[in-house]
């Protein structure tokens, strides 16, 4: 258990669920302020998902829109519905329907072992790259105009 304590106040890693939603939705709230409401613009998520012939979950894409972009945060395929034309097929989808929303661009950030080649055959460019894993594993953070 950590606990500093400063002049009016204590650092700790103690805290409830009710603890950590409040810190998230005060985050949120100044967040919405500072951009004058644009943060949640068109703010509706945008999830896919793949299913096979027995109607089994083998695939998903979880995104959220804010401020007028994309942003990709989770997506996955089983290994036996690769290279197939599924996940060019489901980001394609996911990117028509954030233009209908307004988005103006898309962005995510993966890891050298997942799937930074695929983003970029879909026209994604990395602006950025964290270098500083071990292994020799990066981070690449990518965006792509829509």
């Amino acid at each position: 258990m950590v606990q500093i304590r400063l002049a009016n106040s204590l650092i700790t890693d103690m805290g409830s669920e009710e603890d950590y939603s409040l810190v998230g939705n005060r985050l949120y709230a100044y967040n919405v302020r500072e951009t004058r409401g644009l943060l949640k613009l068109p703010g509706r998520d945008i999830n896919l998902y793949l299913r096979d012939a027995e109607d089994r979950v083998v695939g998903g894409l979880f995104c959220e829109t804010w401020s007028y972009s994309l942003y990709i945060d989770m997506f996955w395929i089983d290994d036996s519905y690769r290279n197939q034309g599924c996940g060019k097929a489901m980001l394609a989808e996911a990117e028509r329907q954030a233009r209908e929303l307004g988005c103006i661009h898309a962005h995510t950030n993966t890891f050298s072992y997942q799937a930074p080649h695929f983003y970029e055959r879909m026209g994604y460019e990395v602006f950025g790259v964290n270098d500083g894993f071990p292994d020799g594993i990066k981070q690449y953070f990518l965006r792509k105009k829509l």
